[in-house]
């Protein structure tokens, strides 16, 4: 589908650096604002949520997989 070169969990790993990536920006104004406890804070969450949706994606990857491969061999011991 996408080809050889892009990992299958593509778009799990770019939320979950995109998350990182929010994460590090708040904690920075938040520090340069003079809140480093509240940046902390709040980029805790952040990747917290990151990585829960990350995990998630992946989970959802892995049973859409297992369920084609399951029909795929519903459909061969049909044909047979």
């Amino acid at each position: 589908m996408w080809g050889p070169r892009v990992s299958r969990f593509g778009l799990a790993n770019l939320s979950l650096g995109l998350s990182i990536l929010f994460a590090v920006a708040a904690f920075v104004y938040l520090w340069i604002a003079g809140l480093p406890l509240r940046g902390a804070v709040l980029g805790l969450l952040v990747i917290a949520a990151g990585y829960w949706e990350y995990r998630r994606k992946i989970q959802d990857q892995l049973t859409s997989e297992r369920y084609e491969a399951e029909a795929e061999e519903q459909r061969r011991q049909d044909r047979q």
